[in-house]
């Protein structure tokens, strides 16, 4: 009976390896092939780049609301980068402005961190991951989760465009 469940054991682990030698490995996508795919997806896609060392980033809008994507800790060519960081401010009256314990808020229940600029406007950052690579597919459904995450964001600190 043993020797039996070894038997199956190895069966499963063989059928496990296969399936997994059958997936293809993800891409590591450069700043234009993210871009690419955001224009396919309808986005209005700015090529741009950020700080002295002219790190790569895209500046794009989703609905009323202007964003940006930079593309962190990249190869001397500003490609193979292992973080994506989207970053959304938002100009408000003084007044109007969320307080730091407002954002804690949002930090402590929702995706997305939320952060207060010099002048204290408030900004929503995702940072995304992509040591290992990361899909066409992968970058749609992001796009997708920070359009909501842009929407829900502005609707908690009642921003009005």
């Amino acid at each position: 009976m043993l020797r039996l469940f070894k038997v199956a054991g190895a069966i499963v682990a063989l059928g496990a390896a296969s399936v997994f030698a059958a997936l293809p490995a993800s891409a590591q996508l450069t700043p234009d092939e993210v871009g690419a795919v955001m224009e396919d997806q309808g986005y209005d896609v700015e090529y741009t780049t950020m700080g002295d060392d002219g790190a790569p980033a895209i500046s794009s809008y989703t609905g009323d609301l202007k964003f940006l994507i930079t593309f962190e800790a990249c190869d001397e060519n500003g490609d193979e980068c292992e973080l994506i960081v989207f970053r959304c401010g938002f100009a408000m009256d003084e007044d109007d402005q969320p307080t730091l314990e407002d954002l804690n808020v949002w930090n402590n229940e929702n995706w997305g961190k939320a952060t207060q600029d010099d002048v204290n406007d408030p900004w929503i950052v995702l940072e995304v991951n992509t040591v290992g690579g990361l899909s066409e597919d992968n970058v749609v459904d992001t796009l997708m989760w920070w359009e909501n995450l842009t929407a829900d964001f502005a609707a908690f600190i009642g921003y009005e465009p």
